[in-house]
């Protein structure tokens, strides 16, 4: 007779909550950083935010640092990069 696992999906040891990084009081010359998980559109999702933020909120520049593959981490270089942001975007495409 065959046997079938199942996997019980809950959480085993409580999870400590974490608290959210403090708002940025105001984005005028700030460095933002963006991800880009390399896929389709996220590239597009990028540049329009980018361009918002400058015209709407007069953000400094940005760093873009785009991933091999969506399952890919950060690379070392890429986390020196985003550590000099003052805030850091996530993208994600599709």
């Amino acid at each position: 007779m065959k046997s079938i696992t199942i996997l019980n999906p809950k959480v085993s040891q409580p999870v400590a909550a974490v608290t959210g990084a403090v708002r940025i009081a105001d984005l005028k010359g700030a460095v933002i950083g963006f991800v880009d998980n390399s896929k389709q559109n996220a590239d597009h999702f990028i540049e329009r935010v980018g361009t918002l933020l400058r015209e709407q909120y007069g953000i400094g520049a940005d760093i873009k640092v785009r991933k091999h593959a969506p399952k890919d981490e950060l690379s070392p270089g890429d986390m020196a990069a985003l550590v000099k942001c003052a805030a850091v975007v996530q993208c994600y495409g599709d």
